[in-house]
C-alpha cells in the first residue's frame, strides 16, 4: 500500500514538473523564456526553439487557419498596451503594422521565422497544452484515471466521470451544474475576471485580431473537446464568432456553449 502511494506521488510530481517546464518555456511574463526569445529575434533570423514550443505553434497555426484568423497569438502588443502583459525591452519601439500569425513560418528542425516583427502570446492555448502533457506524463507513469483542473481548463482521463460547473458570467461566484465529463477536456472563457480601465475606457483581455478591439461581454464561453489545448484555443473562436456552429467545432470534434446570466437557486 505504501509503495502504491509513493508511486502515485512520484507520478504527480513528474506531471507538475511538466507544467512548470511549459511555464518556463512559454511565459510571456518571463523575459528570458523561449517564447520571448522568438519575439525578440525571429524576425531577424530563423530561431531553433524547444520541440514543445514548436508543437504548440503548429497547433496554434492550425486553429488560426481553420478559424480564418479569429484565433491569433500575435495580439500581444495590444495586451501590452492595455497593461495585461509586461512591456519587455525587446518589444519596445517595435512596429507591428497589420502583423498576424500568417507572418510566422514553421521551418524544419523546430526552427521559426517571422516575416516581420511579431509579438506572440500563448496565453490562449498554453495552459491547455500543459494540461495535456501532464496527462500524457501520468499515463506514461501507469496512471489510468486522473483529473487535472487548471483554473478554467479541465481534462479527464480514464473510466471516471467528473461533474462540471460553469460560472454565472454576471455573478461569477455563482455556479451551475452542467453535467459530467469523461475522457475529454473543457475550457471556459469570459471577461468577468479580466477587465480594467484603460484611458477612461473599460477593456478586457479578449481581443478581436481582425478589428483589434477589446470585447466586454456578460456571457461565458465553454468548449468541450478531446484535448485541453483544443478546448482552450477554441474558446477564443467561440468568443469572437459568437457561433456555436462554427466550422472549427465540427472539424475538431468539439462542442461550444454560450452561457448568459442565470438565476441562482
Amino acid at each position: 500500500m505504501q509503495h502504491a502511494i509513493e508511486w502515485v506521488h512520484v507520478a504527480i510530481s513528474k506531471a507538475y514538473q511538466v507544467i512548470e517546464e511549459i511555464q518556463f518555456l512559454m511565459s510571456f511574463h518571463d523575459k528570458s523564456s523561449a517564447l520571448n526569445q522568438l519575439n525578440a529575434t525571429a524576425h531577424l533570423n530563423a530561431v531553433q526553439t524547444h520541440p514543445w514550443v514548436y508543437a504548440i505553434l503548429q497547433r496554434a497555426q492550425k486553429i488560426h487557419d481553420y478559424s480564418n484568423g479569429l484565433f491569433d497569438c500575435s495580439i500581444a502588443p495590444i495586451l501590452v498596451d492595455y497593461g495585461f502583459l509586461p512591456a519587455h525591452h525587446a518589444h519596445e519601439n517595435r512596429v507591428f503594422l497589420r502583423a498576424s500569425q500568417q507572418d510566422m513560418i514553421l521551418l524544419p528542425d523546430h526552427k521559426i521565422l517571422f516575416k516581420q516583427p511579431l509579438c506572440l502570446d500563448l496565453g490562449g492555448i498554453a495552459k491547455g497544452f500543459a494540461v495535456d502533457l501532464a496527462i500524457h506524463c501520468l499515463r506514461q507513469q501507469g496512471i489510468t484515471n486522473a483529473v487535472i483542473n487548471a483554473g478554467g481548463d479541465l481534462r479527464v482521463m480514464g473510466n471516471i466521470e467528473e461533474p462540471i460547473y460553469i460560472r454565472n458570467p454576471v455573478q461569477p461566484q455563482q455556479v451551475q451544474y452542467l453535467g459530467r465529463l469523461s475522457e475529454g477536456a473543457m475550457a471556459t472563457s469570459g471577461s468577468y475576471f479580466a477587465t480594467k480601465n484603460h484611458h477612461h475606457q473599460q477593456v478586457s483581455h479578449l481581443i478581436h485580431p481582425l478589428t483589434q478591439q477589446s470585447m466586454i461581454t456578460e456571457k461565458s464561453f465553454t468548449v468541450i473537446a478531446p484535448q485541453a489545448w483544443l478546448a482552450d484555443a477554441l474558446t477564443k473562436v467561440l468568443v469572437l464568432s459568437q457561433n456555436t456552429h462554427h466550422e472549427c467545432f465540427k472539424r475538431f470534434g468539439a462542442q461550444g456553449l454560450i452561457t448568459e446570466k442565470f438565476e441562482s437557486e
